[in-house]
Formats: structure tokens, C-alpha cells, sequence
């Protein structure tokens, strides 16, 4: 007998939890239903969004051409066989600088030939190369 009244007890305990998050979930939509934004926080929002995007873009441009311009030339010096991997490439908005050693003047004037050739005649390019002599 007892077996059967804590199976009854179970039973009941079960719709009651049910209908108790059945009726947290309805609370829970009716709050959110009920705390709507006003037509001027939103255009608040839709503001700001867009000047952060002009922001984006303003600060992005430079940082995204400085990364053109480097990583354009030195692929072009690492594609040359004939060019050691020592040569760095320092790239700014205007331009790039090239810095490291190299073994011959040759090899300096030709980084030097393939960084012009790579970014255009409107952007310039600084050569600190070093040449070792050996």
C-alpha cells in the first residue's frame, strides 16, 4: 500500500512541475512582449551603429592598405630565387621601407626594382638594405 501511494505522490508531482515551467515560460513572454523600444531608441540606435560603421571604415582603410602594400611586396621578394629570405619589408600607407642584409649590391638594387614594380609609381619605396660582401 505504501508503494502505491508515493507512486500516486510521483505522478502528481510531475504536471505540477510541468504546468510550473509552462507558466514561467508565459511570464517570461509576456515581460518581453510588454517592454517594447520607443520609435526614438531606435533611431538612437541606428545612429550610433552608423557612425560606428563610418568610424570602421575611416580607422580600417589605412591599416587595410598598409597590409596591401607589405604583404604584395613581400611576396614578390620571397617569389625570387635569387633574393635571400633575410630582406624585411615595412610597409606604411604610402609606401614601403626594405630593411635586412644582402649578400651583393645586386641583389639590393633588384628588391629595390621588384618592391617599384609591385606597388606602382604613386607609392615609394625606401631601401635601408644593408650589403654584407659575402
Amino acid at each position: 500500500m505504501a508503494l502505491f501511494v508515493v507512486q500516486q505522490q510521483q505522478r502528481r508531482r510531475r504536471p505540477t512541475v510541468a504546468v510550473t515551467a509552462a507558466a514561467a515560460a508565459l511570464l517570461c513572454v509576456g515581460a518581453l512582449a510588454s517592454t517594447g523600444c520607443s520609435q526614438q531608441t531606435l533611431e538612437s540606435a541606428q545612429e550610433d551603429a552608423e557612425r560606428n560603421i563610418q568610424t570602421v571604415r575611416r580607422e580600417a582603410k589605412p591599416a587595410l592598405k598598409k597590409l596591401d602594400n607589405g604583404g604584395r611586396v613581400t611576396a614578390a621578394i620571397q617569389a625570387n630565387k635569387q633574393l635571400p629570405s633575410t630582406i624585411r619589408v615595412d610597409a606604411d600607407t604610402d609606401g614601403v621601407k626594405l630593411r635586412g642584409t644582402v649578400k651583393t649590391a645586386q641583389q639590393k638594387d633588384m628588391a629595390e626594382q621588384i618592391a617599384r614594380d609591385t606597388l606602382g609609381p604613386d607609392l615609394k619605396v625606401v631601401n635601408d638594405l644593408k650589403v654584407s660582401g659575402g
